[in-house]
């Protein structure tokens, strides 16, 4: 089976504000149109706290669970279960580091466990290899723009 992803990053910020971006403003960044279940209309919530759940909520109000928070170090590390449109049964693992830099932060991200998927292991971490790039994209832009106040 595939070995688990890597992507690294640094973008403009605080840890702090990195992390924050990452998690609780991540219905700012995500790119909904194509990487959602629910439709680009859809709001995303990422939870501030172990155990949580990442949840997409459709315009009717539906709601898909894409992962729960395994690991919640604001600042520093989150890790959480990963299986948006699949069920928990078949979660893969994602953990994000976040490291002050002298440019800002730098933002490894891991995406493991696809071994869990059986036959499908090997395209569906090929897809998410090439999405990663995508999402990871749309975060730097976001991390780039200044907030208003």
């Amino acid at each position: 089976m595939k070995d688990p992803i890597k992507k690294t990053l640094t973008v403009p910020l605080s840890a702090a504000d990195a992390f924050a971006l990452f998690t609780t403003e991540m219905d700012t960044w995500w790119p909904k149109d194509p990487f959602s279940v629910k439709g680009a209309k859809s709001t995303v919530t990422f939870p501030d706290h172990k155990n949580g759940d990442i949840v997409e909520t459709g315009e009717d109000g539906s709601k898909n669970v894409w992962g729960t928070l395994i690991a919640y170090e604001p600042g520093k590390y989150l890790a959480f279960s990963w299986h948006p449109g699949r069920a928990p049964e078949e979660a893969t693992m994602v953990t994000v580091s976040f490291t002050e830099t002298e440019d800002g932060t730098r933002c490894d991200l891991t995406h493991g466990g696809f071994n869990i998927l059986g036959d499908t292991a090997d395209a569906v971490s090929t897809s998410y290899l090439r999405g990663w790039d995508m999402v990871l994209g749309c975060y730097a832009s976001a991390a780039k723009i200044p907030a208003v106040a």
